[in-house]
């Protein structure tokens, strides 16, 4: 009972030590790469032991906020919703069904991406994208190639969205919408249908873009997506 609760209270205090670095790191205008001081000058300035830090560490470290390396300091890392990611993954893991979920959300997160791309895109985006689309006219029938094409594309417009969060919601993302493309792609293919449509689709998108057409640009992405959702529903289909 004792040693459990000893393991309790520094529990309590790796957490309280975690949010004291996170603001340190946020008063210091850190960023990725950058240095935090060694886990000996952390003890000492919080009046906690190095095992403290060191567990602060961990769960700073499985949050995405840090990168810890073996013989060497800590280094702020690049924000990633970690825990977000692991959600996704599992759920779609866990339930088939919830592909079906996964599409709607897309419906409500990237048809508002392509509005605001629409106004904030510059001209290397639009030929950024228009590169990959190229690559996806001589690409053919290569499954894996045109998932990562499919990818890329979707997420460079709303990377032009400049909104950090849903970046951020779309790149936690990548492995269920990885497989949700390859699905998709192997149900056109079983259905003896081609990826014409979704290629005119994108560079329908592209014109919208270009255009600097808020609504437009919503209403082409919200139109590709509700086929997707369609194909994945089988609707129209005996």
């Amino acid at each position: 009972m004792e040693t459990d609760s000893l393991l309790r209270g520094r529990a309590l205090l790796g957490t309280r030590v975690a949010a004291l670095i996170t603001g340190f790191i946020r008063q210091q205008g850190l960023r990725e790469g950058d240095e935090l001081p060694s886990e000996a000058k952390l003890a000492e300035e919080y009046g906690v032991s190095q095992r403290v830090v060191r567990d602060a560490f961990r769960s700073l470290s499985q949050q995405g906020v840090i990168r810890t390396r073996q013989g060497k300091r800590a280094v702020v890392s690049e924000l990633r919703p970690v825990a977000v990611h692991s959600y996704f993954r599992l759920a779609m893991e866990a339930d088939g069904s919830a592909i079906d979920e996964l599409v709607e959300m897309r419906l409500a997160l990237e048809t508002k991406a392509a509005g605001l791309a629409a106004t904030r895109i510059t001209d290397e985006e639009l030929e950024g994208l228009r590169t990959l689309l190229q690559a996806a006219d001589e690409v053919g029938d290569d499954l894996h190639r045109r998932v990562e094409l499919d990818l890329a594309f979707h997420l460079g417009i709303v990377k032009a969205a400049r909104n950090r969060f849903f970046t951020a919601v779309l790149e936690a993302l990548s492995d269920v919408l990885a497989t949700e493309r390859e699905k998709g792609k192997e149900l056109t293919e079983f259905l003896g249908e081609t990826h014409a449509e979704s290629d005119a689709e994108h560079k329908a998108l592209l014109l919208g873009l270009g255009t600097r057409d808020a609504a437009l640009a919503e209403q082409q992405m919200r139109a590709h997506l509700e086929r997707v959702q369609r194909t994945f529903r089988g609707d129209g289909l005996e």
